[in-house]
């Protein structure tokens, strides 16, 4: 019995797999439709599941051949050529008005780009693809490929790459009748992804407006109602080609990126070789420093052993000398002694030589000091004091050229500026705060104010923000002429109740005025601090990768002094601030933030 176009309608569709099925439904609501057809309505389409409802329904709507032929118009839309051709062959082309372009060396997986079902390939199995005539076995030639058909026209054909070989070539017996590039995609699974809220139905289409898959009945839902709908192949295509012009855009970012690379590495390998060099340069006259110093320490210290050795002998000769005048001594005044027990007859005789021998003994000398030995002496002083002098002046003059290089490191500081402010909510409450948070001052009594556990009780504090974990970060306080201040840094889990010590161990690096020009550094017992100008502006600079806290006097250009400490990112530190007490009304000028500049 012969078969009719419902037939052949009915066996092309039941060779598309789901996921084609799908494709050819969505591409069939925008098919190209003569003027006195109507659309399929969505409704009817999307329950026509399964190609035998969806066969029926075409045939119904639009008859056996105009179905046959929107059919061809769908299948050429979504690429299955193949189904293409074997269709129009079962059908009659010219009463359908439909063209057909033959298609030379057919390979399944390049045309349909999809798996086919075992109804179509046995087909495949039964007629060569060149000239539709029936094949044999598979054969394996020197094409390196495994699908062959043996061609009853006196060759091989390869449907990979169509080439033709001689019919004496070797069968491939463990591929049996399948061939690998028919098997393989009949194994494999489909990855479109199922639609969550409508179960059948595959996410076939992309909403460009919510950037995410839908199936065909979401695209029809009052969410996506007038939204841009595309199918996924025509969305993927239109990403692949912005992907590409960005990848041609980070390219040429790249490139230049690579240049500055280059420019970089080059300008800092200039600066290191000039760098080497000053240094090079600094070490030989350091090193021609240290020679002629040492040279005239051993000339210097020569002198002086020398110097020590005269000396030395003039003591030995002057001790010697005495010694024996006091030997001498005792030794008559042992005889007197002596004399003066005997008995008087005794005592009688020699007297007048004895009391004559007393009367003559000359006390000692004073030491004399060669004229040679003064002078030596003299020079000593002299040299001591113009080395003095020299070592003075050099060291003035060497401090003096090295002020340029204070300024240069306090502006290096300086560029690490942070925007601090004053957090009111952890202010004693006698402390009060300006309208821009850059100022504090010390109010005559306690403002009503909630006692927070943040905020200070007892010490007179208040902290900045914001609160750092890493990095350097500078600023600077005018403290003009006031006569008590408290500055630095402290942990954020410092105990704010209460009375507590100003330590490191405690959590607090500070360093404070209590006198007027009285400093110290908040170490245990206090570090006291001598400056020589009294500073109005005073720079905090908090360095984590060096790990200390290093204070400036801003108005000398100089350093105070520099805290050691251990930094953690699960406990910030923050700036702090303390304006002192009155003093008799001497301190009521506030602390303000300023900008950090020279």
């Amino acid at each position: 019995m012969a078969k009719t176009l419902s037939d052949h309608l009915l066996y092309t569709l039941e060779s598309l797999v789901t996921y084609d099925l799908e494709r050819f439904k969505f591409k069939l609501q925008n098919a190209n439709l003569d003027k006195d057809r109507d659309r399929i309505p969505q409704g009817r389409l999307q329950n026509a599941t399964g190609p035998v409802k969806l066969a029926a329904l075409l045939v119904n709507f639009y008859g056996e051949k105009y179905a046959v032929k929107l059919t061809l118009q769908v299948l050429r839309a979504i690429n299955q050529n193949f189904l293409v051709e074997e269709l129009s062959k079962a059908t009659n082309p010219d009463e359908l008005t439909l063209s057909r372009t033959p298609i030379k060396g057919f390979n399944i997986l390049k045309i349909t780009g999809a798996p086919v079902r075992a109804v179509s390939l046995r087909r495949m199995q039964e007629s060569c693809s060149i000239c539709q005539d029936t094949v044999g076995k598979p054969s394996r030639n020197f094409c390196s490929h495994h699908i062959r058909y043996h061609h009853n026209v006196g060759y091989n054909v390869c449907l990979k790459c169509q080439a033709m070989f001689p019919k004496n070539f070797q069968h491939s017996k463990s591929l049996g009748n399948i061939p690998i590039d028919f098997q393989e995609p009949m194994l494999r699974p489909c990855s479109t992804p199922w639609c969550e809220h409508h179960p059948k139905q595959l996410q076939l289409l992309y909403c460009k407006d919510h950037g995410k898959t839908i199936c065909l009945n979401c695209s029809m839902s009052p969410e996506h109602k007038g939204h841009r709908i595309l199918s996924i192949e025509e969305a993927a295509q239109s990403y692949k080609e912005q992907i590409q012009s960005r990848l041609e855009h980070l390219k040429k970012i790249r490139e230049t990126a690579e240049e500055k690379k280059s420019q970089g590495n080059e300008m800092m390998a200039t600066f290191l070789s000039k760098t080497e060099t000053q240094k090079e340069q600094i070490m030989s006259r350091l090193t021609q420093l240290h020679q002629f110093l040492e040279e005239q320490e051993q000339l210097f210290l020569a002198w002086l052993e020398e110097l020590s050795r005269t000396i030395f002998r003039s003591k030995e000769e002057y001790i010697t000398k005495t010694s024996l005048e006091i030997s001498l001594l005792e030794e008559l005044m042992g005889e007197l002694e002596e004399k003066q027990k005997q008995p008087s007859w005794k005592l009688l005789q020699d007297i007048k030589v004895t009391l004559m021998r007393a009367e003559w003994v000359t006390p000692p000398k004073e030491l004399a000091v060669s004229p040679e030995l003064k002078e030596k002496i003299h020079i000593l002083f002299w040299k001591s004091e113009c080395m003095q002098k020299s070592m003075r002046r050099f060291i003035e003059s060497l401090q003096s050229e090295m002020e340029t290089f204070k300024i240069l490191q306090l502006r290096e500081v300086q560029l690490h500026t942070a925007n601090v402010t004053l957090d009111s909510e952890t202010a004693h409450p006698k402390l009060i705060i300006s309208d821009d948070q850059k100022s504090v001052r010390l109010g005559k009594k306690c403002q009503k104010l909630p006692n927070g556990p943040q905020r200070f009780d007892n010490s007179v504090l208040v902290l900045g923000s914001p609160s750092f974990v890493s990095g350097k970060q500078y600023w600077q306080v005018y403290v003009g002429d006031k006569t008590m201040w408290t500055l630095g840094v402290c942990k954020n889990s410092v105990n704010r109740k209460g009375s507590t010590a100003f330590s490191p161990g405690n959590g607090y690096w500070l360093v404070m005025m209590t006198k007027k020009n009285e400093y110290s550094a908040s170490t245990i017992p206090p570090t006291p601090l001598s400056l020589g100008e009294p500073p109005r502006c005073v720079g905090i600079f908090l360095d984590y990768e060096a790990e200390d806290i290093s204070f400036y006097n801003v108005t000398a250009k100089s350093h105070i002094y520099t805290f050691p400490f251990s930094g953690s990112s699960s406990d910030p530190l923050r700036p702090v601030f303390s304006p002192g007490m009155h003093d008799k009304g001497k301190n009521t000028d506030p602390l303000t933030i300023c900008a950090g500049s020279i």
